[in-house]
């Protein structure tokens, strides 16, 4: 279905005998598979028009964020199609519902297969070839197959129709609430837009900022940091194009200002998650990391910023600084609950809120927004229908999905890491002006929005560049905005790299005649697309060095053990042996027990998992099961609250 993937088994007289429920993760539904076709700018209806020449990609498919990501970043990286994209994700879900039925015990005889979903021939087809032993069946009924059984019930009971009344009655909003958004209008600080003239003749820097959902650039004043000319437009899965429009709209601005004169680009620089691929569109070496891009955008503005809040499309950072200096970040790994795309869909779905814009100002006119508390995506539409059906307005709703991905933001993206007390709030997000006062209201802080603080990104690459032309490491060449207009990127077709034993597929661009190859799990062909030379025996491999730390030197060595216990304690590596190893081996050392660490994850060992846990936790099981066939007395499995932050204890 839209939500969740139920399996019932029946007996001969047509009784359900038991149901099997998955957990509430969006990851594999039919909600999130349409939410994703909708950022490629596609519908369900597209599905049957994927064009032959398209591949399944292996896309990380434990949990919907890290699905999303994976897609947006292939698709910025030009290491897929949109199409590749949209079988893949088929392929996904008939992964799930094969898995589900694996679990559920059931690999043989007759299964129905109902809900919209089905609607999708390609699952269909992903799913009966990873089962050949079952005869699946689809019924012309499938999509409202649930309705269906319910007209049937009342056919067969001859029940007659209740009255009007009857049918619905009144309820009572059971959500807590928040004070109305409006009590923090006095600690929200909008900065005034400095946005200044094109001048015939002046030198420019383009700045671009390739996000996930959205693509922005901008043509700053090389002399006085005045951002002249931008434009934010969709990425929709396409981030050349979505360049492409920004750069158009970018150049009737400049002709508005000055007709036919001619201005003079200098410097082109990119970041964002397209950075890459944008970078070598515009063939460019100032590619830079959103978080320097960030900080530097910033701190043009106001001095003594200590915290930035970005949030955008799909992902959100936090940013400690000091003296400008960016000296803690963190972003987004685990859920999407706290950021834009999250925001905006839930929105548009049962609010039908067509527009982002909208959203503010229906928040602003709540009196008492609703506490959904931290939810992933799946879980916040649920809450969202009942808090319809319980008689709940559309303002407290919108408002609660406000406060929600605030909540969310500050306690899975910043946790508890400082935050100061001058706080900058950017990104797309921060146009909505419910989202500053949500921050001001649960922080109790003064929160301070940049001038286009959806720009941040492209206004801080440009300065970036300008700083490192000035240091002597960037060098200044002509860009023309026509000359970039006109230019394709071709894809050629890709071939496996043989520099090691994962054979990566490699995928060649080619712009202007120089070919660019894209993909591989390690940094071998971004070095190349950079110029830089290695020598191999001087790189360091750190994961083995903190591994050699972690579990070597800081740990006791075993051959000086003095046995005071005829006992052998198995531990399995995962989770916080990697941070507490040498506590745990000391402790166990110093009472004379002898340890035996896991060291492999046996496959049977994650198959054992009956619950969709996350991929550590997959891990972890296998960690496990490797310790358990190892023949150990006990397994230790530390359990502990919490953990203070480096701050509290760092001089």
């Amino acid at each position: 279905g839209g939500e969740d993937l139920v399996v019932y088994t029946i007996d001969s007289q047509n009784k359900i005998i038991t149901s099997f429920s998955g957990n509430k993760c969006a990851s594999g539904t039919g909600e999130f598979f349409k939410q994703q076709l909708a950022r490629m700018n596609m519908t369900l209806e597209d599905i049957h028009r994927i064009p032959d020449d398209c591949r399944v990609l292996k896309l990380s498919s434990r949990c919907s964020v890290f699905m999303k990501s994976d897609c947006t970043h292939r698709l910025n990286k030009g290491e897929a199609k949109t199409g590749d994209i949209a079988l893949s994700l088929s392929d996904v879900m008939a992964v799930k519902v094969v898995d589900f039925l694996k679990r559920a015990k059931i690999e043989k005889g007759k299964v129905l297969l109902t809900g919209g979903v089905t609607q999708n021939p390609y699952m269909l087809r992903f799913i009966r070839e990873r089962m050949p032993h079952i005869e699946f069946i689809v019924p012309e009924q499938a999509p409202w197959f649930e309705a269906y059984g319910a007209a049937l019930m009342a056919a067969s009971a001859g029940s007659p129709l209740p009255a009007p009344d009857a049918l619905f009655k009144k309820s009572t909003v059971l959500f807590k609430r928040f004070k109305s958004l409006k009590s923090a209008q006095g600690r929200v600080t909008y900065l005034p837009s400095q946005k200044g003239k094109v001048v015939a003749g002046r030198e420019y820097i383009l700045g671009v900022d390739g996000g996930s959902t959205t693509t922005k650039a901008s043509l700053i004043d090389f002399e006085t940091s005045e951002v002249t000319a931008s434009f934010y437009g969709r990425t929709h899965g396409d981030p050349v194009r979505a360049l492409k429009n920004c750069l158009k709209e970018i150049q009737q601005q400049i002709r508005e200002d000055i007709g036919h004169g001619q201005i003079h680009i200098t410097l082109a620089s990119t970041t964002g998650s397209s950075r890459e691929i944008l970078g070598v569109f515009l063939e460019t070496p100032a590619v830079y990391n959103e978080i320097i891009a960030h900080a530097v955008g910033t701190s043009y503005y106001r001095d003594g910023i200590d915290t930035i809040f970005e949030i955008g499309g799909q992902d959100a950072k936090y940013v400690s600084l000091k003296n400008k200096v960016p000296i803690d970040y963190a972003m987004n790994e685990a859920c999407s609950a706290g950021t834009g795309s999250f925001l905006e869909e839930s929105a548009q779905g049962d609010l039908n809120i067509p527009e982002a814009a909208m959203i503010g100002d229906i928040a602003l006119a709540a009196d008492a927004p609703l506490k959904f508390g931290e939810h992933c995506s799946a879980f916040i539409n649920s809450d969202i229908r009942n808090a319809i059906q319980q008689g709940a307005s559309r303002e407290d709703i919108t408002a609660g999905i406000v406060t929600s991905i605030v909540s969310n933001y500050l306690n899975r993206v910043v946790g508890n890491r400082t935050i100061g007390q001058n706080i900058v709030l950017q990104g797309g997000v921060a146009k909505n002006k419910a989202v500053p006062l949500a921050f001001a209201m649960l922080l109790d802080k003064d929160i301070l929005v940049p001038p286009d603080p959806e720009l941040m990104g492209c206004f801080g690459v440009g300065l970036l560049a300008r700083q490192k032309f000035e240091e002597g490491i960037l060098t200044k060449q002509a860009y023309d905005i026509d000359a970039i207009l006109a230019t394709d990127i071709v894809y050629e077709k890709e071939f496996p790299c043989k520099a090691c034993d994962n054979f990566c597929p490699i995928r060649v661009l080619v712009v202007n005649g120089h070919k660019y190859m894209f993909g591989g799990r390690c940094n071998k062909y971004a070095n190349l697309r950079k110029k830089k030379a290695f020598d191999e025996a001087s790189v360091a491999d750190y994961i083995e060095k903190r591994n050699d730390i972690l579990f070597r030197e800081c740990a006791p060595d075993p051959a000086a053990l003095t046995r005071k216990k005829d006992v052998i304690v198995g531990i399995p590596r995962c989770f916080s042996i990697y941070t507490l190893w040498p506590l745990y081996s000391w402790f166990f050392h110093t009472m004379g027990v002898e340890t035996l660490l896991s060291r492999e994850i046996p496959p049977e060992g994650a198959a054992r998992v009956e619950s969709s846990y996350c991929f550590p936790a997959e891990i972890a099981h296998g960690a496990v099961q490797d310790i358990y066939n190892r023949q150990v007395d006990y397994i230790f499995l530390p359990h502990f609250r919490d953990m203070d932050s480096y701050e509290k204890t760092a001089p």
